[in-house]
């Protein structure tokens, strides 16, 4: 409806000044269904919001779609014809077009084959798969990837651990899911370094030893690799984690540093005292930083300069490519950006790091190598068991076999800990609380499944009582019985009126939390409005299916939300 407003302005007014016009809800303690302000054009038009408003209202008086608008300080606060209001409402798109036409690379996940994924990498894929999710539904052709970091010292210390401590055992033996049996040899060498410091040094050789291809170390760094990276996909499959297309750093280390010896050419790069080679960016405030290590052996920086370039060859030059990972490497994507362009490979302007914060546990911060994480397997199971227990303490689901228990609380689950690691803006830090995260009356996403749910139940009671109507929100269904609806549907309407706009924001700034807040005011809405009033026991027939539609409306928008957010509204909980 602001499109049309603007259009309508436009025409009748002036384009300009109509594309200046910033929309948003009535303001607490007013009137209307939405908003109109001006502070963009007082300057341009040297006249106050007032003034500019009075002139704004004069222009709308003509337009079939507004009953009346009222001036209210700076906000010129719009009413809409109701019969064109609830078309409106229920013609409300669920995608947009905001970003068709762009084409978009997104890396996320990034893990490393010597450990499980973590919590931390959790609230990496909560984003990867939101963000990628929201940005199509805005119109992007997105290209989903992952690297892999199966190379390099921190690889090599769980191998070096399993050489010298293994025994040749395997997961299999030890009954242990397989990465995290690579995980538990990554730990044991930070432990016994602790003891020993000369076995960094053996890492660092093991290393060179490795990009020399000894077979020895080779073979050692396969069977441990594929062990890690088949229990990373167990765990991928679980939480809705897919990629178009995996690159692993094993890959492109030499084509890195073909790259390194082009900018040395270049005289970009330059070679330091010791023998590394070094990009120095005192000017732009980064200092220096190394592309290769004095004994010859690549770092991340190498290897995702090569991968940037075959990314950009992979997806025919893409509009845009994103890197996902925590905000402690603010600092590499800043360096690699301006790489980037320096080379000539891609413009930094054409890249972008979507941020995070560390997720921290109530009693500290994780660390991997002293083995403090939370297993992302293991978070999994655990609110999966709270859910179930919460489920059979309810006797609603008495009737319900337990093998349709495990498949509902494996779906509330996955909400819990998506929805928990979405509801705070990315750059913040997050401190996981799992009892918190499947409350089913907070700010949660059971909460929002629960709202989804119960409205499914409402039109599967329909059904079932025989009530004829069109379950699809067809425009018959609208156009027939809108006309039955008041002033309380009309403010369930103005929320769902919002969503186009809220999608478009959340993949504007690559940012979820806009699509959390938004559903979580969406489901309020619809509680406050059904607990005053009734859908299947409405005063008349037409009421009763303007309500059923306008319910189903809530639920599509509901689960369109949920859907951008990796979760699914079970059929009961």
């Amino acid at each position: 409806m602001q499109q049309q407003v603007i259009d309508y302005l436009s025409k009748n007014w002036s384009t300009d000044n109509a594309s200046k016009i910033i929309f948003s809800p009535v303001p607490k303690g007013q009137s209307g269904d939405l908003a109109m302000q001006f502070f963009a054009l007082t300057k341009e038009l040297k006249q106050s919001p007032i003034e500019i408003g009075v002139a704004v209202s004069s222009v709308l008086k003509g337009f079939d779609l507004i009953e009346k608008t009222t001036q209210s300080g700076p906000y010129l606060n719009l009413f809409f014809s109701k019969a064109a209001f609830f078309e409106n409402v229920f013609a409300t798109p669920l995608k947009t077009d905001l970003l068709a036409g762009q084409k978009v690379v997104f890396e996320f996940s990034g893990p490393n084959t010597n450990k499980p994924l973590h919590l931390g990498h959790m609230r990496n894929h909560a984003l990867g798969i939101s963000v990628t999710n929201i940005m199509e539904a805005a119109g992007a052709d997105m290209h989903r990837v992952n690297i892999i970091n199966d190379r390099g010292v921190h690889i090599c210390k769980s191998m070096l651990a399993y050489q010298r401590w293994g025994n040749n055992e395997t997961p299999e033996q030890t009954g242990e899911k397989s990465d995290a049996f690579v995980g538990r040899y990554y730990v044991k060498f930070d432990q016994e370094s602790k003891k020993d410091e000369s076995l960094n040094d053996e890492v660092q050789t093991m290393l060179q030893q490795w990009e020399a291809g000894e077979p020895a170390i080779r073979a050692i760094w396969e069977k441990m690799n594929r062990w890690t990276l088949e229990g990373h996909q167990v765990t991928y499959d679980r939480q809705g984690v897919v990629f178009e297309k995996v690159y692993r750093e094993s890959d492109y280390y030499l084509e890195g540093k073909d790259i390194a010896q082009m900018g040395l050419e270049k005289g970009i790069f330059e070679t330091r005292e010791d023998g590394a080679v070094v990009i120095n960016f005192e000017d732009e405030q980064l200092g220096q930083k190394v592309i290769l290590r004095s004994d010859g052996t690549s770092i991340y920086l190498t290897q995702d300069l090569a991968v940037a370039v075959n990314r950009d060859k992979d997806f025919n030059h893409p509009d845009l490519m994103v890197y996902t990972t925590a905000s402690e490497q603010n600092y590499h994507f800043q360096v690699l950006f301006e790489c980037l362009d320096l080379l000539g490979i891609m413009s930094g302007k054409k890249c972008y790091h979507l941020n995070y914060g560390l997720v921290h546990l109530p009693d500290g911060r994780m660390k991997s190598r002293e083995g403090t994480v939370v297993d992302a397997d293991n978070l999994m199971d655990e609110l999966q068991s709270l859910v179930s227990t919460k489920m059979k303490e309810n006797h609603e689901v008495d009737a319900l076999p337990d093998t349709e228990i495990e498949t509902i609380s494996d779906q509330v689950q996955n909400a819990a800990w998506k929805f928990f690691l979405l509801r705070t803006s990315p750059n913040k830090a997050i401190t996981f609380d799992a009892k918190k995260s499947i409350d089913f009356h907070g700010a949660t996403g059971p909460y929002l499944q629960y709202a989804g749910v119960r409205i499914k139940s409402i039109l599967a009671k329909a059904e079932t009582c025989g009530i004829e109507f069109e379950l699809d929100s067809t425009a018959n269904v609208q156009s027939s019985n809108s006309d039955a609806l008041g002033e309380a549907e009309k403010t369930l309407g103005v929320k769902i009126l919002e969503w186009p706009a809220t999608l478009n924001r959340a993949a504007e700034n690559k940012n979820p939390t806009y699509v959390v807040t938004y559903l979580l005011e969406l489901a309020q809405a619809w509680s406050s409005f059904y607990a005053d009033n009734s859908v299947l026991k409405a005063e008349t027939k037409e009421l009763q299916q303007a309500r059923l539609a306008l319910a189903t409306k809530v639920l599509e928008v509901i689960e369109a939300g949920l859907n951008v957010l990796g979760i699914d509204v079970p059929e009961r909980m």
